[in-house]
């Protein structure tokens, strides 16, 4: 049963639509770390500026953790009753959203696992309430587009605490209401065609969303305030050049003020754009930070800005061991890439 008291302080933040400052105050940090942990297998990650903690999906277990960067340890872990634990779900996006909650997606695994090819199974959009760590609610996203729209991963949140969820069998954006009671599709593409590998990342800077779409390795942007999406897009080149192949996730680091987005590419790295005056009507691609883990079956799957510093995300797909999807991993880095971020950015 869910806190009356959680339940009310949701009910006041979501009806004030105020969103909650998230000054960096954290101790500095930097260097290379790793993450102790048996079976995480990180697919996503954020970190909370207010509570200084470091918060990862498990993927296979379709639950998520904080880690304290500082002390280097697990604190807690956000499990979704009924849903962690089932192996035929995963644990993808992870994101603090504007009303101090944690955003979690547990979605079918099956939509990853066969690249669009069987998106059936439910995906949810779970709340958890930051302050006592409580599950707030749960939102179906598979019901929006009645299963036509899959691969749910990833999502961002406007001022109000609304949150947009990311599709990516095929492309589509969920809209979800401050107080999960609203899930309304917001953006799909058209025809819905699963197979196609389409939207990956997703970062959010005033009342743009921006996204990155795997169909032609372009960066879009959408209007938040807008009553349904249309995606505009951002030139990053003068060729129309994809940025890659295989983008997942997006990050805007805070370090620049919304001038600098990162870009994650499972082979080649963190690729660097930057929009000089903030307002990403195009952007210049400044480069990639190559992958050094691609050689021992290592994905860069996303990028987060701990207190000073920023690190790249890295993901083990091919670890799977015999009747389970988990590998026996225990050791997963995040490398300090802000000396090869600055190099870019002075070049």
């Amino acid at each position: 049963m869910q806190s009356k008291i959680s339940l009310l302080g949701l009910a006041v933040q979501a009806s004030l639509a105020i969103s909650i400052p998230r000054p960096c105050t954290c101790p500095s940090i930097s260097g290379n770390k790793t993450i102790d942990a048996y079976q995480l297998y990180p697919e996503n990650v954020d970190f909370d500026t207010r509570h200084c903690l470091l918060y990862t999906s498990v993927l296979y277990n379709a639950t998520a953790v904080a880690w304290d960067p500082y002390r280097g340890e697990i604190v807690h872990t956000f499990e979704a009753p009924g849903l962690s634990g089932n192996p035929l779900l995963h644990a993808s996006g992870v994101r603090v959203d504007t009303l101090d909650r944690l955003s979690v997606i547990i979605d079918a695994g099956a939509a990853f696992d066969t690249a669009g090819q069987d998106i059936q199974g439910d995906n949810e959009l779970v709340k958890f309430d930051l302050v006592d760590n409580s599950l707030l609610w749960r939102a179906n996203l598979t019901k929006a587009t009645n299963g036509v729209y899959g691969g749910f991963q990833d999502s961002e949140s406007d001022d109000a605490g609304n949150t947009f969820v990311l599709g990516t069998f095929p492309s589509s954006l969920i809209k979800v209401s401050a107080d999960g009671k609203s899930v309304v599709p917001w953006y799909l593409v058209e025809p819905a065609n699963h197979t196609i590998h389409g939207f990956s990342g997703i970062s959010r800077k005033g009342d743009t969303l921006f996204v990155t779409d795997n169909t032609d390795g372009q960066l879009y942007k959408f209007d938040v305030k807008a009553a349904k999406g249309k995606p505009v897009r951002v030139p990053t080149s003068k060729d129309g050049k994809a940025l890659g192949q295989n983008l997942d996730g997006l990050h805007l680091p805070s370090l620049y003020a919304g001038t600098v987005l990162l870009v994650s590419d499972h082979v080649n790295g963190t690729v660097v754009l930057r929009s000089s005056n903030g307002k990403w009507n195009s952007a210049e691609n400044l480069g990639t930070i190559s992958n050094p883990y691609v050689g021992q079956g290592g994905f860069t799957v996303a990028s987060v800005q701990i207190s000073n510093s920023i690190y790249a995300v890295t993901e083990f797909f091919g670890d799977a061991i015999n009747g389970t999807l988990p590998g026996n991993r225990t050791v997963f880095p995040l490398r300090d890439i802000t000396e090869e971020v600055e190099t870019l950015l002075r070049a």
